[in-house]
């Protein structure tokens, strides 16, 4: 009460003096317990936004397109649009995942020619690929070429990494039961995709990264850059399988 009335009459005489402050009590714990509320959780600082392209993927065939977008901030993209109608989904990567699509995206700068198309017979429509690259300086640059169309393996390797990550919106749920461990896979190895039934090699295992990359094994036409994590959500355990593919 002393110390209170002081403060009051030093106050009053002088209003403008700042008055010291005193640490304050803290509430011993009841029975034991904390209540949580009373200390704040740090709130995590979002990735600055940055639409910036990095690489992006365009499919079309007939009245349907499909375009997928990666951003410098990590945000993923898929519009799908059939006869006027579009769809559109988002997803986020982490920094190592935009690294490697940056990386394998831009080998394909290297190549002097940008189309590559083949004349098919008949009525057939093949797909058509476009395919945009960030570049630092400049505007993206954009390659074209169709479904059978041969092309060189760095486009082929950059078709590769945007088209594995249209999985990353595959609705598909893989119970944990159907999981299995892929640290001892190799190059060579053959695994069974779980959609279609696409036989796959693995053509590459770098030791520096995450990430493997898988070559259809019957046309050689298409290429996956897939992280070894998230392998026995898209492939069969190969443990289960013959040397054909077939399943015990």
């Amino acid at each position: 009460m002393t110390t209170f009335l002081l403060l009051a009459l030093a106050l009053a005489l002088d209003p403008e003096r700042a008055v010291p402050a005193t640490p304050t009590a803290v509430e011993a714990p009841r029975n034991g317990f904390v209540d949580s509320t009373a200390t704040a959780l740090p709130i995590p600082t979002p990735r600055p936004e940055d639409k910036t392209l990095v690489a992006s993927l365009d499919v079309e065939q007939g009245a349907g397109k499909d375009r997928l977008s990666l951003y410098r901030d990590g945000t993923l993209v898929l519009v799908k649009t059939y006869e006027g109608v579009r769809k559109v989904k988002k997803k986020v990567l982490s920094e190592e995942e935009i690294g490697i699509i940056r990386k394998v995206c831009r080998e394909a700068l290297s190549l002097d020619v940008s189309e590559y198309h083949v004349d098919v017979l008949g009525d057939a429509k093949p797909r058509r690929f476009r395919i945009e690259v960030g570049r630092n300086s400049a505007p993206p640059r954009v390659f074209q070429f169709d479904e059978l169309a041969r092309v060189p393996l760095v486009l082929g390797r950059a078709r590769g990494s945007l088209e594995g990550l249209l999985d990353r919106f595959d609705e598909t749920t893989v119970s944990q039961d159907d999981l299995w461990d892929p640290s001892g896979l190799r190059r060579g190895d053959v695994l069974t995709h779980r959609t279609d039934g696409m036989r796959y090699r693995i053509d590459r295992d770098d030791a520096f990264v995450r990430s493997l990359e898988m070559v259809e094994v019957v046309r050689s036409l298409q290429r996956l850059i897939i992280l070894r994590e998230d392998v026995p959500k898209l492939f069969l355990d190969p443990s289960g399988e013959d040397e054909g593919g077939a399943r015990r």
